[in-house]
């Protein structure tokens, strides 16, 4: 049997060497394999062939482990429902939300009064027994609509709609086969269903649940006519309607609203709900086959009613059936026993168990049957070995599970363009960082082993950030514009609620009035060693830091808790500490602040090892204060707007620590300000404020009054006025 001919490498190259001498007629003559042109050439028949190949095969075969089970993860396959809603970024992405939520029927988003508040009407689903909770439904769609709201905006108004009871009246035909309650329940259903999705004309936006926008996307895309009668245009939806079961054709279809008792009731929105007749008299809808008027038993369309409802919400996620990823039946992966190998293998390493078979084939056994078998088994072991010895370092490659530190370049190097290219493919790319100052506390080790976890940590970060895209943040939940400007800042993305950093804890201020304390440590009495590179202490990345008490008594360039800006600036430098030997084969501690005559002394050490682990606590103690004082809030103009509404519409500011070793960079903040540019949406204006930490701590002050205060005004007034004060701050 001759292979498909999608597979077939000679009769592709052949074809694709017809079609370059037809392309190219006399330009082109050389068809020989030392010609560039044919390498390209043999190159694309190549990868055709492999394709050709894979698609020959069942899909399942290839989706499929050993053992017949799908392998998500590995696979990048996701479930449905988590991959095809996507995030709200629209007014019908809202609307879907929404409505999918637990007591919500369907819902309409729309924007508001002003440009970045939006307005939500709710339908609530029926309830079980009594009336719905309005306070404790909207209270529900407003924490939802905070999860998912886009960047900038902001929650206008709920609105419960109350319930409209309607009569519909209408002529239907039907067949003469036709059972005719089960006909009028189906009917009454779809009609309910449609009035459901409608509130008033003037709503443009429809409401929609997810399964409802994937099932029949054009019901709500298509526009709706608007008629006097407040009622849904019908037409629009006859199509559906004329295919249930036993209709031949509809007749003009008339709405009757039932008197309300509250006339209050009746200027409030409401959404037509479709009564089922309570007697024969009641019933309105006149089916007929021919000109013969059919009498309906409303007891029976009850019934009927029911079991439609059932089978249609049976059928609500047919789109997820289990059947369409069975492996069990045709699709399940190829078992070959052993035989089936025996007899493909060379004959070199076909095992003859018996002597009659050995005899059969010619070949006399020299051992008994085990040692044969262990003989054949040790032969094919060793054979696989050798092939496999190119491919014995790909699962150190392709694991991210693998240690990360590597002394060997070339496997490191590796590694970052596989992250690189699996980016790549998810429509990613990681920005330049060689000029950005983003490594300033890190050596080159460190700086390696963040290269990869940083890529790691952005490609398994990434489903979650581009169903979060454009979302703002909740207060507890930094949203999606956030956690992806953290990540790829390498910055921690403050939330509105923080605490006090380490800085604060230890009761440390800066001041640049302050009087730098003067070094006691002159450079003259330092004792030179035979090396004068031995002063200088190798780097210890994973050095663990002082406790805060500890570090505080290592400190003496600080006067009562008031430290001068550039001593802290200049303490995160590695090579702000060195040692010096002194008298008694001791060692001492010192802190170079850059002043030309003298160092700060900070202490003395029994011999030069335990001087060195010295030194690298404090370069971990300094680094992680640092660190751990570099944060990012965002703070959204529309979120402190009065009562009287006054916001700038899609304006938020970036509040971030400017008085760290690294945030001081002029390159490290243009990063950040080009981040900034690339991932907010454009319609956002994102304003950066970087702040000192006397403005920080002011900052956080009113945070917590904006919090306190709840919704009054005066604090975020307050709060709105500080930012705008800000904008010259360096």
């Amino acid at each position: 049997m001759s292979a498909p001919e999608a597979t077939d490498f000679d009769s592709l190259r052949a074809q694709a060497v017809q079609f370059a001498q037809a392309a190219s007629g006399n330009i082109w003559t050389d068809f020989n394999l030392h010609d560039p042109g044919v390498t390209l050439l043999e190159q694309t028949c190549f990868a055709l062939s492999e394709i050709g190949y894979q698609t020959a095969h069942p899909i399942r075969d290839l989706l499929t482990d050993a053992d017949g089970q799908l392998r998500y993860f590995d696979l990048a396959l996701y479930d449905p429902r988590a991959v095809l809603p996507s995030a709200p970024v629209t007014d019908l992405d809202l609307t879907s939300y929404l409505s999918d939520q637990p007591g919500v029927s369907s819902a309409w988003v729309t924007q508001g009064a002003r440009l970045g508040l939006y307005d939500v009407v709710v339908i609530p689903s029926e309830p079980e027994a009594g009336d719905v909770d309005e306070d404790a439904l909207a209270a529900q769609l407003a924490t939802c609509f905070a999860q998912r709201r886009p960047l900038a905006t902001d929650l206008g108004q709920i609105t419960i709609a109350r319930k409209r009871d309607t009569v519909l009246s209408g002529r239907i035909d039907v067949s003469p086969t036709a059972d005719p309650e089960r006909v009028a329940a189906r009917f009454y259903y779809h009609v309910a269903a449609i009035l459901r999705g409608r509130t008033a004309p003037r709503d443009r936006k429809h409401g929609a649940t997810r399964d409802a926008v994937y099932a029949q996307p054009e019901l709500f895309f298509r526009p709706r006519a608007e008629t006097g009668e407040r009622i849904p245009d019908i037409d629009v939806h006859l199509t559906r309607l004329r295919a249930i079961p036993g209709i031949r054709d509809i007749g003009e279809l008339s709405f009757r609203k039932l008197p309300v008792a509250d006339p209050e009731e009746a200027l409030k929105p409401g959404y037509l709900a479709l009564v089922l007749p309570q007697s024969a008299q009641e019933i309105e809808l006149d089916l007929r086959v021919g000109e013969n008027r059919l009498t309906l038993d409303h007891n029976r369309i009850h019934e009927e009613y029911i079991r439609v409802s059932a089978e249609n919400i049976s059928r609500a996620h047919h789109h997820l059936a289990e059947a369409d990823w069975a492996v069990l039946k045709d699709g399940r992966r190829r078992d070959f026993t052993r035989s089936h190998v025996d007899d493909m293998l060379p004959a070199i390493y076909r095992l003859y168990g018996t002597p009659a078979r050995a005899a059969q084939n010619g070949v006399a056994p020299k051992a008994p049957a085990d040692d044969l078998f262990a003989q054949y088994r040790d032969a094919i072991n060793t054979q696989l070995d050798e092939m496999s010895m190119a491919l014995a370092q790909l699962p150190r490659l392709f694991d991210a599970g693998t240690e990360q530190d590597t002394d060997d370049p070339v496997l490191h190097a590796r590694r970052i363009k596989l992250l690189d290219l699996l980016l790549a493919i998810q429509g990613e790319t990681l920005p330049v960082i060689r000029h950005s100052g983003l490594h300033h506390y890190r050596s080159i080790a460190a700086r390696q082993r963040f290269e990869l976890q940083w890529r790691l940590a952005y490609l398994r970060a990434l489903p979650v950030l581009n169903a979060t895209r454009g979302t703002g943040p909740t207060g507890a939940i930094p949203g999606g514009f956030m956690t992806r400007l953290g990540l790829l800042a390498d910055i921690a993305v403050e939330t509105w609620a923080a605490g006090p950093g380490r800085m604060q804890q230890l009761g440390w201020v800066l001041d640049d009035q302050t009087d730098m304390p003067a070094p006691g440590f002159a450079r003259r009495d330092l004792l030179l060693p035979l090396n004068p590179f031995d002063m200088i202490v190798p780097r210890d990345d994973l050095a663990d830091p002082l406790p805060g008490e500890v570090l505080q008594g290592l400190t003496p360039w600080v006067a009562e808790g008031v430290m001068h800006p550039d001593l802290f600036q200049r303490a995160a430098d590695a090579d702000a500490f060195v040692i010096s030997p002194v008298s008694g084969g001791r060692y001492t501690v010192l802190f170079d602040s850059g002043d030309a005559e003298a160092l700060h002394e900070i202490e003395t050490t029994a011999d030069k090892a335990e001087a060195m682990a010295r030194v690298n606590a404090l370069r971990a103690s300094w680094r992680g204060l640092h660190e751990e004082a570099e944060c990012a809030c965002l703070v959204e103009d529309v979120l402190l707007r009065g009562p009287d509404a006054d916001f700038a519409a899609h304006s938020a500011t970036l509040v971030l620590t400017g008085w760290t070793a690294r945030t001081r960079r002029t390159s490290y903040r243009s990063y950040v300000a080009e981040l900034v540019q690339q991932l907010a949406p454009a319609h956002v204006v994102v304003t950066l404020r970087w702040l000192d930490m006397t403005q920080m701590a002011r900052f956080r002050a009113l945070r917590l009054a904006v919090d306190a205060q709840g919704p009054e005004a005066d604090a975020r007034a307050e709060l709105r006025a500080f930012l705008h004060e800000m904008e010259g701050a360096a």
